[in-house]
């Protein structure tokens, strides 16, 4: 019984992975080579490639959880709302969380590039 437990939820996690993504393919969703968010201070921007994380299998609703249209983070991330993070921290939070998760490079240069 046990066994049939952990192979559901095994199987439901696929499908939450497996399903949005199949969803936005078959939508013909586009998806930027290339998206640069500036930086602030001796850090620099960030050059995002959205297409290099829909081929690893991430799915952009990840990301675009409200399915804003323009794309713009700060609509929502604007800092105004102590219960919802500002833009940078969302940014900190999600993609530093996944990469951790994952064992990819963690570090600040890793993403952004001095000097840009």
């Amino acid at each position: 019984m046990k066994r049939w437990i952990i192979v559901l939820a095994g199987m439901m996690a696929a499908l939450l992975v497996t399903v949005p993504v199949m969803a936005e393919e078959k939508a013909g969703a586009s998806c930027p080579e290339q998206v640069v968010f500036p930086g602030k201070g001796k850090l620099g921007s960030v050059a995002f490639s959205p297409r290099i994380h829909r081929e690893e299998g991430v799915s952009c609703i990840l990301c675009h959880h409200t399915g804003t249209e323009d794309g713009k983070c700060s609509n929502c991330h604007d800092g105004k709302d102590p219960k919802v993070p500002n833009s940078q921290d969302a940014y900190h939070l999600l993609c530093k969380g996944c990469h951790k998760h994952k064992k990819i490079d963690n570090s600040c240069e890793f993403c952004h590039k001095p000097g840009t």
